[in-house]
């Protein structure tokens, strides 16, 4: 049995030891950290701005019912300084992520080297978005011809944004452009993650903070990787997220009859994730 005694005092800590740690405390929040900072970014919308095709002879082009987004992320520059103080606040504030700078950069890398790296793999996705958007075509949509529709056919106007993760959902906007059946039937759709010639589908970073994007750009559906699936949260409301291995598959989904009285604008509330085997914790 303890005995307690109310008479018992703890003597009050030294007053230099506080100072001392007051200061300690002042200068970690103040100081800066080897930590890299992302964050949700605005989502873009395809049309009728940012895609359009200017169609050779032989090549119709149609009107979209409907938009498709694409999503991006802050990321500090590998030149940027981050203080303790942002990352704690990153860690409280719920849609910011805090990572240490050699996850998202190698020894040495610098803004401009980083910014150019993105423009180039921007160009690259979008000519691959064209190959890709090509080769679906050909198997999904029988009795259209886009052979003569080349990268230079294609404009693209987006500035600041650089990456490959825009791929799939270029490939998706180019497919909708190029043939009459209507995909997006009315349907607000977003979509992240990188594109093969040949249709795969790959991974991108900072899922979890595009779903923020597509939510609060209003997207009913987000198409993303399978192999983004671990890095998914256990369940995802207010959005459908389709996990796909290639372009064929959100042809697939998006050709399903839809009802507004069933899911999309309105009473949608998803309780769940498709296409993926098991999600993060």
């Amino acid at each position: 049995m303890i005995q307690r005694n109310r008479d018992l005092r703890f003597s009050p800590s030294p007053l230099f030891l506080r100072l001392f740690i007051t200061i300690a405390m002042a200068l970690a929040l103040l100081a800066p950290v080897n930590f890299v900072l992302i964050t949700p970014g605005p989502a873009t919308a395809l049309f009728p701005k940012v895609l359009s095709v200017e169609a050779p002879a032989g090549v119709k082009t149609y009107p979209v019912n409907g938009q498709l987004n694409l999503l991006t992320i802050y990321v500090t520059n590998p030149e940027s300084y981050v203080f303790g103080a942002e990352v704690l606040g990153c860690w409280a504030w719920g849609e910011c992520v805090a990572l240490p700078r050699s996850v998202m950069y190698e020894d040495g890398a610098t803004d401009d080297a980083e910014v150019k790296t993105g423009k180039k793999e921007m160009t690259q996705s979008q000519n691959t978005a064209l190959a890709a958007a090509r080769g679906a075509i050909n198997r999904n949509f029988k009795g259209v011809d886009i052979s003569a529709v080349q990268d230079k056919s294609v404009k693209i106007s987006l500035k600041n944004t650089g990456g490959p993760s825009g791929g799939l959902i270029f490939t998706l906007g180019l497919i909708d452009l190029l043939t009459s059946e209507d995909l997006l039937q009315g349907r607000n759709v977003a979509g992240t993650g990188t594109i093969s010639a040949d249709g795969k589908v790959g991974p991108i970073g900072g899922v979890v903070e595009k779903v923020i994007g597509a939510k609060k750009a209003g997207a009913k559906i987000l198409f993303i990787s399978t192999q983004n699936c671990s890095e998914l949260p256990s369940k995802v409301e207010g959005i459908e997220v389709i996990a796909i291995e290639k372009i064929d598959e959100a042809i697939s989904y998006l050709r399903q009859p839809f009802s507004r009285g069933e899911r999309g604008e309105g009473n949608f509330n998803s309780a769940g994730i498709r296409g993926c085997a098991s999600v993060g914790a």
